[in-house]
């Protein structure tokens, strides 16, 4: 740089580190132009207005917020580079061109969810991988910590990192992650997985394993290759999409996400949502081996989802014709020539896409949902409510030892979401079109019930909850035998179902619940109508497994399945507390 010159003051930038491509696939309405959104990009760059919104949920702070794609994710100058200040925004631009390479290969797989198949290139496959790793190293939460000399996990690096710091003149841990960024960019992705096996043919596995227990030799230069030869050579690709009528969610925290353990140690799987619809995932190669499955070896809950082998077609069919007998160290030379050669990067890879089921899909947003409120600054991103209504409902139910006193920290969305919920579902102030409420009998307490009925659904009657609501009509329609009614028989017949399926299907209870006593246990008569909808919340998802009923868009069916439920908890108050107990403590407490 020449003497006495003065880089001009640059403009202070937001760096998303999850780019506004895959955040648009979680966006609130619907999906604009390409027009519309430059549009709105240029007006957010100059205003900060942005048209283009998301559900973001702050775990720390219990809110749920909407949020421009312009503010969310992200830091102002977070890749900004002081060590070139000639050009300080270079990683910025050098990501934009990688993100954009990575956006066209992304819709091409959403393009093969019809067919359950996608089509890459060797030089897209590429792209992918190195879009991915990045995606995880490039996070705000790892920019301060991945060369942190004095924290525990990084003693094994102190010395290299110290080194590097001292031979680059790089003065913090956060220019030597700039640094490790700008290698990434900068580097075929081929050349870096190259330099990985160079290095670890120098020391070999045993050596490299150790230094990584108890200390990197300090004077290897390309380190930051072998993490990126590691995820590359250990872990093999596919693609998976969520059941029909559920979605992926998105964690802030949530790209390269390890999930199970092999012989103890994580990294069985490594998860990436990016929209909705799919998720990347990467599998260890280990688990090829045919005893990976042994339950000594291996603990996993997405072991068992598929993952289907790549079929290749090279653009050179003869390459590997006459390689039978070729010593190993010949194949492997020739291989690697091969692929860093241009044509090579025509090479075809036709991946299968795997629909998971509803269970499965549950068990990839458990791993999301567990690390974003196990993180300090956890958070969460979903396209529909209602969906995530669905989702969050199973987690709160879910006895999965790792959640913990964790899951209160979901309360506030399970809350809000079901407020939200309840208000879509609650009867219309004026409706179109008078319920027929048959009746087989005339008592007075059939047509007090048939008129307290018509009056609850016309918003006759204000309630200040769901439940003191469902609580009156349950006892106005089965306290009285002789009611004989539509609608106090379904009552009845739902309650009763869904008891005699609770009977079959619940463990015996633990010897301090199996003593009887004395002192019957009946429930609350009212609630408040956050703990009313947080109620249905929870004992609904629950209700809802015996397929005995369900909420709908039919007022009174809705009605009588809240009344049913009102019968099916008194059972287990009376018989069972402590499966009421453990579904609704700390949230709610119900038994008197």
């Amino acid at each position: 740089m020449p003497s006495g010159f003065n880089p001009p003051s640059v403009r202070d930038q937001y760096h998303h580190y999850i780019p506004r491509f895959i955040l648009r696939q979680f966006q609130i309405g619907p999906r604009r132009t390409k027009r519309a959104r430059t549009k709105s990009f240029s007006k957010a760059h100059k205003t900060e207005e942005d048209a283009e919104t998301i559900f973001f949920y702050d775990i720390s702070s219990g809110l749920l917020q909407i949020r421009p794609l312009s503010r969310v994710y992200g830091r102002v100058n977070l890749y900004r580079d002081g060590n070139n200040p000639a050009n300080v925004d270079h990683l910025e631009v050098k990501l934009s061109v990688l993100e954009n390479n990575a956006s066209w290969v992304i819709r091409s797989i959403h393009g093969g969810l019809k067919s359950q198949q996608f089509t890459l290139s060797r030089l897209e496959l590429a792209t992918l991988r190195k879009f991915i790793f990045l995606m995880h190293y490039r996070n705000d939460a790892v920019s301060s910590t991945y060369f942190q000399e004095k924290r525990p996990h990084n003693a094994p690096l102190a010395n290299w990192i110290r080194r590097y710091k001292k031979t680059r003149h790089l003065a913090t841990e956060v220019d030597v992650w700039l640094d490790g960024l700008r290698y990434y960019l900068d580097t075929p992705h081929q050349e870096i997985v190259a330099t990985g096996e160079r290095i670890r043919e120098r020391y070999g596995d045993h050596r490299l394993h150790e230094m990584l227990r108890r200390g990197v030799d300090p004077d290897i230069e390309d380190w930051y290759a072998i993490d990126y030869e590691s995820q590359a050579n250990y872990f093999f690709l596919g693609v998976w999409e969520a059941a029909a009528d559920s979605e992926f969610v998105l964690g802030g925290n949530g790209f390269g996400l390890w999930e199970g353990l092999i012989y103890g140690s994580p990294g069985a799987h490594r998860l990436y949502v990016v929209s909705p619809r799919i998720a990347i995932v990467l599998r260890r190669t280990f688990l090829h081996h045919p005893h990976s499955n042994d339950p000594s070896v291996l603990y996993s809950c997405l072991a068992g989802i598929a993952i289907t082998q790549p079929k290749i077609e090279y653009a050179n069919k003869d390459i590997f014709l006459d390689v039978d007998d070729a010593d190993e160290w010949t194949y492997k030379n020739l291989r690697d020539t091969y692929r860093s050669s241009p044509q090579a990067q025509e090479d075809r890879f036709t991946f299968g896409i795997t629909k998971l089921t509803n269970a499965e899909t549950f068990a990839v947003n458990e791993v999301i949902m567990m690390n974003a409120n196990l993180h300090p600054t956890g958070s969460l991103t979903f396209s529909s409510p209602n969906t995530m209504h669905e989702t969050l409902r199973a987690y709160m139910a879910s006895h999965n030892t790792f959640l913990g006193g964790k899951r209160i920290l979901f309360r506030p969305l399970l809350q809000e979401l079901s407020n939200m919920k309840h208000e879509a579902i609650s009867p219309s102030p004026i409706p179109l079109l008078t319920p027929n409420l048959s009746w087989n009998a005339d008592t007075d307490a059939d047509l007090q019930l048939h008129m307290f009925l018509r009056f609850t659904i016309a918003r006759g009657i204000e309630f200040p909850s769901s439940y003191n609501r469902a609580y009156l009509i349950f006892h106005m329609a089965t306290d009285a035998p002789s009611l004989s009614n539509s609608v106090s028989s379904r009552i009845r017949r739902i309650s009763k179902e869904g008891i005699s399926k609770l009977r079959y299907l619940l463990d015996p209870p633990l010897p301090s619940f199996g003593t009887t006593s004395s002192a019957s246990k009946t429930i609350v008569e009212t609630l408040p109508k956050d703990d009313s909808n947080l109620f249905f919340s929870l004992l609904g998802h629950q209700v809802d497994q015996l397929r005995v009923g369900r909420l709908s868009n039919d007022l009174l069916a809705n009605l009588i399945y809240e009344a049913a439920m009102i019968g099916i908890t008194h059972w287990l108050a009376e018989m069972r507390p402590d499966v009421l107990t453990d579904l609704l403590y700390p949230w709610i407490t119900i038994i008197t």
